[in-house]
């Protein structure tokens, strides 16, 4: 090599190092282009997403708006003070009748809310004002707006009434609940209501809950110790109480504190009875008396039995 060549060397390398520089400058530049580019495309597709998204969202409050303003959501103004049967439906009601539980409804007033935003506390605490009321379910339906009612009547354990052939001028439900009310007896009794005759009953004097109680432990033991259904408890003499059941009458006499003694000797004395020939013409039988007992015959024939075996025994 001559020293020519020697000496343009660096001149060669420096002018590509030149040129190199400007093709890395060149390239820098066109990079900067497309970033900007791409910047601009993503800002165009952000206002874009931003655009959308807030007509998307008017969009939805408008149809939101729209099905909250449906007709089918919303009960007519007068729907509880005249009620139709089917914008207000009571059912499982036997006891109070339908008239009587619109009517306590009748003061509510309808807030123009779709119904599935409606409260139903106003329509639970009316309702429970009957006393023969004792849950109260409220169902909302839509398409049509309607409101579906159930209702848990309080059972019957006892029913008052002056004749057998009458309906019940009182009862009292297992909750203790002495119901007095003329419109809610019509229904009242069923086969496992025990029926007390009465004569004349005054019900802040005579008759509580705590005596109908008391003469629903009496019927119980007589159902327990004579092994047949009670089928009513006259007490038109308080004094002279009878008890029916299914093959004779019982005359328990005053309900004191013996009543239960004298109830226990119906075990022994039924059987006797059904053997005898006299069976159909027995009246009643008399435990009115501490140890002896009575058949009192159709004929006002008294025939007198031995003193009972169970009271010679230890109890």
């Amino acid at each position: 090599m001559t020293s020519d060549d020697d000496k343009n060397q660096p001149v060669n390398t420096y002018s590509q190092q030149i040129k190199n520089a400007v093709e890395k400058g060149k390239h820098s530049v066109h990079m900067k282009q497309k970033e900007r580019q791409l910047r601009k495309k993503q800002k165009r597709r952000n206002r874009l997403k931003t655009f959308l998204r807030f007509v998307l969202f008017w969009a939805l409050i408008g149809c939101i708006y729209a099905i909250f303003n449906l007709h089918g959501w919303y009960l007519r103004e007068d729907a509880f003070s005249k009620p139709n049967g089917q914008t207000i439906e009571i059912v499982n009601n036997k006891i109070i009748p339908l008239n009587i539980m619109y009517n306590s409804l009748r003061e509510i007033k309808v807030k123009h809310i779709p119904i599935f935003m409606m409260p139903v506390t106003d329509i639970e605490h009316e309702l429970k004002k009957i006393p023969a009321i004792k849950e109260v379910y409220v169902r909302r339906y839509g398409f049509p707006a309607r409101i579906q009612i159930i209702v848990k009547e309080k059972i019957p354990m006892a029913v008052i009434k002056t004749e057998l052939n009458k309906i019940p001028v009182a009862f009292v439900t297992t909750d203790n609940t002495m119901v007095t009310n003329k419109n809610f007896m019509h229904l009242a009794e069923s086969d496992s209501t025990l029926r007390i005759l009465v004569k004349n009953p005054e019900f802040r004097k005579d008759w509580t809950v705590e005596r109908v109680q008391y003469i629903d432990k009496i019927a119980k033991a007589v159902e327990t110790y004579s092994g047949e259904k009670v089928r009513y408890v006259d007490m038109r003499n308080p004094n002279d109480v009878y008890v029916k059941i299914d093959s004779t009458n019982i005359r328990l006499g005053v309900p004191d504190s013996t009543v239960y003694e004298r109830i226990m000797r119906i075990h022994d004395i039924l059987p006797i009875i059904k053997k005898q020939t006299v069976n159909d013409k027995i009246k009643f039988v008399d435990l009115s008396w501490d140890k002896v007992n009575y058949l009192k015959l159709q004929g006002d024939k008294e025939v007198n039995e031995q003193e009972s075996k169970q009271d010679k025994k230890p109890q």
